[in-house]
């Protein structure tokens, strides 16, 4: 269901305001029917007046926002008209904001993708240029789409970051502006915007549009170029009181001999993903391992990608790599999975394009520290929804 609190209808008081709020609800309540409805039925489903209603009706297709067609079938003869939603007068917009990828979409409110905009080049960093770069990006991506601001419900962004709170605070990136992230692009681009983990809002798009539709206590596991979790439990996302809550990346499980970002040595994200993926190859080659896509030589040169893909060409080396993250982290899932008691995992990401290599790992993995009563109940899953999902994950916080 849209959420027209985030809708930009100008604002007004007395019966103008009245009017609009009235609008609002006829909306609401249409884009949530596949089938047209007379003015009788959505008067009585809005509590209006045929009359007023009428007019409201009216004005709201010279607007564009909903189709007049001929109702088809009649029980005395007559054919009134009918009206439905038209899914292409409002837009929401998704941004994904990683450490080396930035991408916008537009999409209607049905998340038919309208426009795309993406910079690979782009590099996430603490100062004034990139906050700009970040602002006059989404504006001149909302500029190529054509679409106008004002059929534009709002903005969800998901950034690989620490979101402190619901106001879009962060932790690591902008913290010595004056507002927050939030509020400062709310006050450039002049539109709603939503801010939160990246990993947090891909949890948002696989309960909307993913298997996790209507589960209420789920783990959405994030395993691209770094680790991340999503922690829904009785239907509710965690963010903990600092916005830290399913650090998974964090966690010290196995250690290791890695020096984790934080400081610490022997996080499970220096153990798992694709930054550790390429450590873990460069130490393989250096070890005397063999592999006819890989040499010690070029080892500069190679993206963790290029391992992924090496697993689907059936090279033993990748295939093993692979097979010890999963293994690894599935041992770590089973001590979560122990403490949230969820229903399913789901495993998505990057390492999506390898899921039937690397799920079964984690499935091997978690039998070694689960409790045999929790895993008869709880399902590990790898995402239906693709490895492009952070832009649209965005757009699902604003629907």
């Amino acid at each position: 269901m849209i959420d027209l609190n985030l809708f930009n209808f100008k604002s007004e008081n007395g019966i103008n305001g009245r009017k609009t709020h009235n609008k609002k609800k006829i909306i609401r309540h249409l884009s949530k029917y596949k089938e047209s409805l007379a003015i009788s039925e959505i008067a009585i489903l809005i509590d209006l007046s045929i009359p007023i209603c009428t007019v409201l009706i009216k004005e709201l297709v010279k607007e564009g926002y909903l189709i007049k067609e001929v109702k088809k079938t009649s029980e005395n003869g007559r054919r009134p008209y009918t009206y439905f939603f038209n899914k292409n007068s409002l837009y929401v917009v998704g941004v994904e904001i990683l450490s080396r990828f930035i991408q916008l979409s537009v999409f209607n409110i049905s998340l038919d993708n309208i426009h795309t905009s993406t910079d690979r080049s782009f590099v996430m960093s603490d100062d004034k240029e990139c906050l700009n770069y970040i602002t006059s990006f989404i504006e001149n991506a909302l500029i190529d789409s054509n679409i106008n601001k004002k059929d534009i419900i709002g903005i969800g962004i998901g950034m690989q970051e620490v979101v402190k709170d619901s106001c879009g605070s962060l932790t690591h990136f902008f913290s010595d502006e004056s507002i927050s992230l939030k509020n400062y692009l709310e006050s450039k681009i002049k539109l709603k915007i939503i801010i939160d983990n990246d990993s947090r809002v891909i949890g948002v798009a696989e309960q909307t549009l993913g298997i996790a539709k209507g589960i209420d206590n789920v783990l959405v596991v994030k395993v691209s170029r770094t680790l991340g979790l999503s922690i829904i439990a009785n239907n509710h996302r965690i963010r903990g009181s600092y916005g830290t809550a399913g650090s998974l990346n964090h966690t010290q499980f196995e250690k290791g001999n890695r020096l984790c970002e934080c400081g610490k040595i022997g996080c499970l994200g220096t153990e798992i993903g694709g930054n550790a993926l390429l450590d873990d190859l460069k130490f393989a080659l250096e070890d005397g391992k063999d592999s006819i896509y890989f040499n010690k030589k070029n080892i500069s040169n190679y993206k963790y990608h290029d391992i992924l893909e090496a697993v689907l060409k059936g090279d033993e080396l990748s295939l093993k790599l692979i097979h010890d993250q999963g293994y690894k982290l599935g041992k770590a899932l089973g001590n979560v999975i122990n403490l949230i008691d969820p229903e399913l995992v789901l495993i998505g990401g990057e390492y999506g394009m390898v899921k039937d290599y690397f799920i079964d790992a984690v499935k091997s993995g978690i039998k070694i520290t689960v409790l045999i009563n929790t895993v008869k109940h709880c399902e590990v899953k790898a995402s239906i929804l693709g490895r492009y999902l952070g832009a649209k994950s965005g757009a699902c916080m604003l629907l």
